[in-house]
């Protein structure tokens, strides 16, 4: 089980549709322009430092059955990163259709959100990784 601290990127909420927009948010270049803000995020800002927590991330996007082995093994330093800024900010912005934490969490439950994005009992928000 591995977990992002992700706090920085929850505080900065109102910003994540930059990493992770629609084409009604950026017009019809939204994939390259997410693509390109979640490269330069994830240099400046990475998030898995350890080669556990990379490991866990190629573990992570292999659930997702859209990249064969060799394509996720092929993926550079950076192009790890920013798919992963780019599936925390998406995590982050599920929480937009929530009132609150209470609202969010039933929803996960529900499995109307993806629940991988909580609160920890010491205040910061993580990220779970896992399978």
């Amino acid at each position: 089980m591995t977990e992002l601290n992700v706090t920085h990127m929850v505080e900065e909420a109102d910003s994540m549709f930059q990493l992770s927009g629609s084409r009604m948010e950026h017009g019809q270049d939204a994939g390259q322009i997410t693509w390109n803000n979640s490269k330069a995020y994830g240099t400046d800002r990475p998030l898995l430092t350890t080669d556990e927590m990379r490991d866990a991330a190629r573990a992570h996007f292999r659930e997702y059955g859209a990249w064969s082995e060799e394509e996720i093994a092929a993926w550079s330093e950076e192009d790890l990163q920013a798919i992963t800024c780019q599936d925390v900010a998406a995590a982050i912005r599920e929480m937009e259709v929530a009132d609150d934490y209470e609202d969010y969490q039933r929803l996960c439950e529900a499995g109307t959100c993806s629940g991988r994005l909580y609160k920890g009992d010491d205040g910061q928000w993580y990220f779970y990784l896992g399978i």
